[in-house]
């Protein structure tokens, strides 16, 4: 099983969900703080773990340890081989059991060009439908789901501000059979929820960011929380409906700042520190229908520092500017989450560089 684990894992995946604050990647090395907890290391300095992707392994030069993927995850988790190697395979879906292999199969999304009948589900039912699967979700237990996002530096507060709900995968069947109890099979399907064979396809990815419009849960993404899992997302069918996190500007005064990030972790470390953000999906994501509630806030965006990022900001700097609003850009060396992690004085020094950028924003037009 533990070859089996080293050909299907995702190295970069697994090994930068705990390194994802620090990590810096060159070709196939990985750079990064050493976070083996009992390696009880500062914080500070130079980074001392280095990591070979292509092969998996990784080497701590201030403790001298090293090993491969196996050996990573009994040093992260306390724990000894033969539980990492099961723990690691049931993410991976290769847990020896036939019956959780086969449902793992049975529990796949839909391919792209599976044809659905009927028409699209009205917002109503969908928001039901949406409500329906957190409440029962969150009847589970969310410890796991807080971990992951504390890991990141994120606040349960911020969790329940936006909804952010767990999906224990000991909880499949029972909240499956609860959904099949509530709604017909057809409409989950036309949802996304479940496939054509009948199965919620919320298995793998089990932390659920809703978007909630009008206070109404229109659509789900999910991330997996499992090391070396690909693909990290997945979506009900349809078109993302808003800006994420959009019902929070209602709570917000006239010309107050609010920062357009990318992504939900970005949003939800913003939320964390006392700023107002909203969050797109992908950096090219915002739709010109999606202006109007920004419209009375000074907006900065704050966008991850690559070349999509800054060709979506000028492309929404001119969409902004066609509405006579104004976008002020705040550059970062970093992404949001990663410049928070890093930064100790990272709030204040958030704020002077948002003061820069409006300032900025003033003078040129």
């Amino acid at each position: 099983m533990s070859e089996q684990i080293k050909s299907s894992i995702d190295y970069r995946s697994f090994y930068t969900r705990y390194c994802q604050a620090q990590a810096r990647i060159s070709s196939n090395r990985l750079q990064s703080l050493c976070p083996i907890p009992h390696h009880a290391h500062s914080g500070r300095g130079n980074p001392s773990l280095s990591v070979d992707l292509e092969r998996g392994l990784f080497h701590c030069f201030s403790r001298d340890e090293g090993g491969d993927c196996i050996r990573f995850y009994e040093l992260m988790h306390s724990v000894g081989f033969v539980q990492a190697v099961n723990e690691i395979a049931r993410e991976l879906g290769l847990s020896a059991s036939r019956r959780e292999t086969s449902l793992i199969k049975r529990a796949e999304p839909d391919a792209d060009a599976v044809e659905y009948q009927g028409e699209p589900l009205a917002p109503a039912g969908l928001a039901e439908m949406c409500e329906a699967f957190l409440a029962a979700c969150r009847e589970e237990e969310q410890t796991e789901g807080r971990n992951y996002l504390a890991r990141r530096g994120i606040d349960e507060l911020s969790m329940r501000r936006t909804g952010v709900t767990y999906f224990p995968r000991r909880a499949y069947r029972r909240v499956m059979g609860r959904m099949l109890e509530a709604f017909p099979l057809e409409e989950l399907k036309l949802s996304g929820l479940f496939n054509q064979q009948a199965h919620l396809t919320f298995y793998r990815h089990r932390l659920l960011f809703p978007f909630y419009v009008e206070r109404r849960a229109l659509y789900l993404q999910a991330r997996t929380t499992a090391s070396g899992v690909e693909p990290r997302w997945h979506n009900m069918r349809g078109h993302v409906p808003a800006l994420y996190n959009v019902d929070s500007l209602e709570d917000l005064r006239s010309r107050d700042v609010v920062y357009l990030v990318e992504g939900f972790t970005d949003t939800l470390t913003l939320l964390t520190h006392g700023f107002a953000a909203v969050g797109l999906v992908g950096a090219g994501g915002m739709k010109e229908e999606w202006l109007a509630p920004l419209g009375r806030f000074s907006v900065v965006a704050a966008l991850d520092p690559d070349s999509a990022g800054e060709r979506a900001v000028a492309r929404y700097q001119e969409m902004f500017g066609a509405r006579g609003m104004r976008l002020a850009q705040l550059e970062l060396p970093t992404d949001v989450n990663e410049f928070f992690q890093q930064h100790p004085t990272a709030p204040l020094e958030f704020r002077l560089l948002t003061e820069a950028a409006l300032e900025n924003a003033r003078d040129d037009g």
